[in-house]
């Protein structure tokens, strides 16, 4: 049976423990902990790792990590639950999305998995090489971020220029408190973690649903990558289907580097761990609604019985709105706003529109229709399963958030570093 230590808590069979993993001693000497609980079965099997608040105003999978653990019965678990209520108790602390001591996004910092990142930003030991055509030759040369680079023209003298302070010049390579924090954190949870989901909050106005990350492979390591990344990919699609919550395809692989989504809590354990993992958006953040908790600790047994850690029949989610079924759907931003206005919506989440449809009308302060037109309308057919806050709208911001036909491959190539910056 596998052994499980975090913290000051291990897993023992047949029993529920509970502790605290040290995570941060701040400068007035107080330590900073995250919630530990393990429920280890008496027979072997699967490790699921549950994290929430990942956001510190994002409280809603704090009670279906209650729920769930309320709801096993240890004895006839198989295997172990691994569950984390708060992996930021700092931004709990004060109602804020980021933890004080670090003011960065606490999702888009977990280990990068990209082969293809600039090893110069993040490798103190790394020496760039610039290598210059006849075409790049008389080009304006900056240095950067480099300690040593070696210029090369063809039919001309190599040289070498150094500069003493490129290995102190560059952000990149002095990780935040946060990124150190979780570097230590994904390192256990590789040393046991089978499966993952991380729980979530989206929008005011949202329904529940499933972000699904495309699975990512480095072409330049043949044919054997890409089956391994279909595999990978295949057991996370099962895995969702169990949980049964909408499912909605993340972005494309470009776009998905360029947000630093593979570094979040599901995208760095899929894309790095190789670990079937998801995130789950459990509706509105800054409070709890209590069907959406029923729902979705439904949903994590729904997991525990696919994977056989529990006995039971998979259920169909009845709590909350379930739509776009069987279709395949990623998630853009439409239509958006062309002018500074007042809006007045047209569709509530989980609405079904087609191109034409009207989703907005957009008003000046007074009431009064814009000049340029307030008919604010969609260009695609999809299901609005975001809606954007307030009736406050800029130039080209969001009215909503559609759920659209999605035509790209779930199981993609690592963009290039140009495809990245492009």
């Amino acid at each position: 049976m596998k052994e499980i230590k975090i913290g000051n808590v291990s897993g023992e069979p047949g029993k529920i423990n509970y502790g605290f993993l040290d995570i941060l001693e701040h400068p007035v000497g107080t330590v900073e902990r995250l919630p530990i609980i393990i429920a280890q079965g008496l027979k072997d099997g699967p490790v699921l790792w549950l994290t929430a608040n990942i956001h510190g105003d994002e409280y809603t999978g704090i009670p279906v990590i209650h729920r769930v653990i309320k709801n096993i019965y240890i004895k006839e678990l198989k295997g172990a639950i691994v569950a984390i209520p708060t992996l930021n108790p700092s931004g709990s602390r004060i109602k804020t999305r980021y933890p004080y001591f670090d003011k960065k996004d606490p999702n888009r910092l977990f280990p990068d998995g990209n082969p293809f990142k600039d090893k110069s930003k993040t490798d103190k030991s790394s020496v760039s090489q610039i290598v210059l055509d006849e075409v790049q030759k008389d080009a304006d040369i900056s240095i950067k971020t480099e300690q040593v680079i070696k210029i090369s023209v063809e039919d001309e003298e190599k040289t070498e220029i150094k500069d003493p302070l490129a290995v102190y010049d560059n952000e990149e390579l002095y990780p935040s408190t946060q990124e150190m924090i979780w570097k230590k954190l994904f390192e256990i949870i590789k040393s046991s973690a089978d499966y993952l989901i991380d729980l979530h909050n989206a929008f005011i106005k949202s329904i529940p649903f499933i972000f699904l990350d495309r699975v990512l492979y480095n072409d330049n390591l043949g044919e054997d990558a890409k089956k391994e990344a279909e595999e990978l990919y295949k057991k996370t699609e099962e895995m969702v289907k169990a949980f049964g919550f909408t499912v909605v395809r993340e972005t494309t692989p470009t776009k998905y580097i360029q947000k630093k989504l593979h570094r979040s809590t599901s995208g760095a354990a899929l894309n790095y761990l190789r670990i079937p993992s998801f995130t789950v958006e459990l509706g509105m953040y800054l409070d709890v609604e209590p069907e959406v908790v029923d729902a979705a600790t439904v949903g994590v047994l729904n997991v525990l019985k696919w994977s056989g850690m529990i006995a039971g029949y998979i259920e169909k989610i009845k709590d909350v709105p379930v739509i776009a079924e069987n279709a395949a759907v990623r998630h853009i931003g439409h239509p958006r706003a062309k002018e500074s206005s007042i809006i007045e919506l047209k569709v509530k989440k989980g609405d079904f529109v087609k191109k034409g449809d009207v989703v907005a009308k957009a008003k000046d302060i007074f009431g009064r229709p814009l000049a340029s037109g307030s008919e604010i309308k969609t260009e695609v057919n999809g299901y609005v399963f975001m809606i954007n806050e307030g009736i406050l709208r800029y130039p080209n911001e969001e009215i909503c958030w559609l759920a659209a036909e999605d035509v790209k491959p779930m199981v993609d190539k690592w963009p290039k570093k140009s495809q990245i910056q492009q």
